[in-house]
């Protein structure tokens, strides 16, 4: 079977459509507004290299020959910055529409991509124990005509469940690497002498990855992701497009030569941001009602290993983007960086919750009580959601 036969019939055994060209998808008339984009980039993002803590005492000494000159940073508030790749973010903080995240963390301590990507789209406090995705659970208890699709090679996780969504597969996405592997993991995780291996083989595939990426090679996210984010605009435009999308960008996992200004990391921040201007642009009067939440498993190690890389961490950065937000801020309850403060001697140390900002983009963005926040990350009632994200 090649590869195109193999992602038509995984997105219909996982209840979807994938499709090769651009779509002709038909949705029900879904009067209520809002809609809501969650991107996933899978691998952890090194959140320290992208919004810069500068003004921390402890990020220059920490971070070394990895540390931003401030001059090269875009300001925000209380002593943050982007990383230069991001620069085109500023233009949605100018208007009043980026809230920037930090020191956050999904609630299972973990450093296994396939662990940390289980909790974050299943809305779970642990990988095991729900079959389905948050996202899926969203649909379900959201009242009216609503739909939703993936925009992804195979169906996420997240996307998972009862309520049936659709699957777009643009041809460049290329493969099933995260899809296919995801289920892989959960076939290996029950020996641990296989699952052990099967994780080593993941990560030896992520270091040749970025190898690949420093010399040019075009490995992460696609090169032209302005185009994918343009597309999926397009699905999500419409007056009966579907209230709810996943997108997931990978590469991200930079154990090594993560670089700085014009480095490979900030390559990929630089074609993240671009595409989320695009998006915006492509939405046109649609963008008055949509919320991007941007996302990821976990960050990186505070400090820099020998490879001029970073580790799998703990807790990093994430962002949420649109109209509908009250405000542009930086929200952190920061820890600090001095070596006493470091979570386990060596992560930033988490004090927000992933549930807890997901709860408050879904309640501002669709109206939704606490009860139902509560029915799409079950087990989170000790959870409050960030209210004061959304307008």
């Amino acid at each position: 079977m090649d590869r195109r036969d193999f992602l038509h019939r995984a997105g219909m055994c996982f209840g979807g459509v994938a499709t090769f060209g651009f779509p002709t998808v038909r949705f029900a008339s879904v009067p209520e507004p809002g809609r809501l984009v969650f991107v996933l980039l899978r691998g952890g993002f090194d959140g320290l290299a992208a919004l810069v803590p500068a003004g921390d005492d402890g990020y220059a000494s920490l971070r070394g020959a990895m540390a931003f000159a401030p001059d090269a940073l875009h300001p925000l508030e209380a002593g943050f910055g982007l990383a230069p790749g991001l620069a085109p973010l500023r233009a949605f903080w100018e208007r009043g529409e980026l809230v920037a995240l930090h020191a956050m963390a999904i609630p299972f301590r973990t450093r296994s991509h396939f662990d940390g990507q289980a909790v974050l789209e299943t809305g779970m406090d642990r990988p095991e124990g729900s079959a389905d995705g948050w996202l899926n659970r969203l649909l379900q208890v959201m009242e009216g005509e609503r739909s939703g699709i993936a925009v992804a090679a195979g169906m996420p996780r997240s996307m998972i469940g009862a309520h049936p969504v659709s699957t777009w597969s643009p041809a460049e996405l290329g493969a099933v690497d995260d899809a296919y592997l995801d289920r892989l993991h959960l076939l290996y995780r029950s020996d641990p002498r296989l699952f052990n291996r099967f994780e080593a083989a993941v990560q030896q595939q992520a270091r040749t990855a970025e190898m690949e990426m420093d010399e040019g090679m075009g490995r992460g996210p696609g090169t032209d992701v302005s185009a994918l984010f343009r597309a999926a605009a397009r699905l999500i435009r419409p007056a009966t497009g579907p209230n709810v999308a996943a997108m997931e960008l990978s590469g991200w996992d930079t154990h090594a030569n993560q670089g700085l200004e014009g480095g490979p990391l900030d390559r990929l921040l630089g074609r993240l941001a671009q595409g989320l201007v695009a998006f915006r642009d492509e939405m046109e009067a649609a963008w008055a009602d949509t919320t991007v939440v941007v996302m990821t498993e976990f960050g990186r190690t505070a400090r820099p290993n020998g490879t001029r890389g970073t580790d799998h961490g703990t807790a990093g950065a994430g962002f949420v983007l649109g109209p509908r937000v009250a405000r542009s801020a930086v929200v952190a309850d920061w820890p600090g960086l001095a070596d006493h403060a470091l979570f386990e001697g060596r992560d930033l140390r988490p004090t927000l919750d992933t549930r807890a900002v997901l709860k408050g983009v879904v309640t501002g963005a669709f109206d939704l009580t606490a009860a139902q926040a509560d029915r799409v990350f079950p087990g989170s009632a000790g959870v409050r959601g960030r209210t004061d994200l959304m307008g």
